[in-house]
């Protein structure tokens, strides 16, 4: 056995958590930006909670409300000029995973210059970058435990990958509160993301025995819980909420596979949420891997109190139940854009070498091709 386990996110959880934020970011410095969607924190009421909450602890703050679902590249160039401009000490992430991540990139482009290109793939572990504190506000990404900072090139139409250690995190903030206003499609979207965030962590790869113990619990409750946080119901979505952070910290270490390799292109050419086209696509590649881990395939199962074999049929189940659509062709998507899916899921070697079965274009047809039935 032989692995590492490195968390120095500081997490507080619990109800009316939000709270501590003034008190948080004061621990890091007087001034922050905080980095939102461009509805959700002015809808509900939260940047003037915000405001009051860092106020009230002396730190002086700037709201960057422009992020777009899947950011862009110049979305966090913009926002790195005006961190450049008024000069702070803190970045504060709130929203969904798309605010998160532009957070993270946003702290490092104005921490270290240069175009924030240069850093896609390339681990950035040591750098000194201004500490972040994120506060999620669905119960998907996980974003908040992780290293990563998903980017959008609007020109390739391409998703990205910033990554490293200097991005993590310094605190998270988990209100299961938040989540009251979340609409049910988006607590079902958002769930499955961490659905296929922990299976994904379990089968890969990458993965290994802490990781594993994460991805096998928020697996348990995600199935136990996800239909009831679907209703409203508030101790399932705080539950649902717990079991996204769990998923986050074991792809912080076990990262994903084709899942998210083969999603990639529904969510940058079509506009599928990016939770939405994994809840499409994992059963059939829970189907297409299970040969390669089937002693991994049984512990997900016995998790669940299933037979192994039934493992695949209950994730669609679950689906059903949540009331996700079921086929591609539901979203939007022709089998006649099939050869341009293929030729671009090739081009995610990140997740196709940390899948555990060897991928061939032919492969990937067939799964999407199951994708549509």
């Amino acid at each position: 056995m032989k692995f590492e386990f490195h968390l120095p996110t500081k997490i507080v959880f619990y109800p009316g958590s939000l709270e501590v934020l003034g008190e948080e970011t004061a621990k890091l410095g007087g001034k922050c930006l905080v980095v939102t969607g461009r509805t959700f924190a002015r809808k509900y009421g939260y940047i003037d909670k915000m405001r009051e909450l860092l106020e009230a602890n002396n730190v002086k703050v700037e709201f960057f409300s422009r992020v777009e679902p899947n950011p862009s590249f110049q979305t966090v160039e913009e926002g790195a000029k005006l961190v450049k401009r008024i000069g702070v000490d803190v970045i504060v992430g709130f929203g969904g995973g798309s605010a998160m991540d532009a957070a993270k990139a946003i702290a490092l482009l104005a921490s270290k210059g240069g175009d924030i290109r240069d850093y896609v793939g390339v681990p950035v572990d040591e750098e000194d970058v201004i500490p972040i504190i994120a506060v999620p506000t669905t119960c998907g990404t996980g974003s908040e435990v992780t290293k990563y900072s998903v980017l959008t090139d609007v020109e390739n139409r391409k998703k990205v990958v910033v990554l490293g250690y200097s991005i993590l995190p310094r605190t998270a903030i988990l209100d299961p509160t938040i989540l009251k206003h979340l609409p049910s499609h988006l607590v079902a979207y958002t769930g499955f993301d961490a659905l296929s965030h922990a299976m994904e962590a379990f089968i890969s790869k990458k993965s290994q025995p802490v990781s594993d113990i994460f991805a096998l619990e928020s697996i348990r409750l995600i199935f136990k819980y996800m239909e009831k946080a679907v209703k409203g119901d508030f101790q399932a979505l705080e539950m649902m909420h717990y079991a996204s952070m769990l998923a986050g910290v074991a792809i912080n270490f076990a990262g994903t596979t084709i899942v998210h390799g083969l999603g990639y292109y529904l969510t940058a050419y079509r506009g599928v949420h990016h939770g939405l086209a994994n809840a499409l696509l994992l059963p059939c590649v829970l189907e297409f891997n299970a040969p390669a881990v089937p002693e991994k395939m049984e512990k997900m199962a016995e998790v669940l109190k299933i037979p192994s074999d039934s493992l695949v049929k209950k994730v669609i189940e679950l689906r059903k139940a949540a009331g996700v659509p079921e086929s591609l062709r539901e979203v939007g998507v022709s089998e006649d854009e099939i050869g341009k899916m293929v030729e671009e899921a090739m081009t995610y070697s990140r997740n196709l070498e940390n899948n555990p079965r060897e991928v061939t274009p032919e492969d990937v047809e067939k799964i999407y091709r199951k994708a549509f039935i």
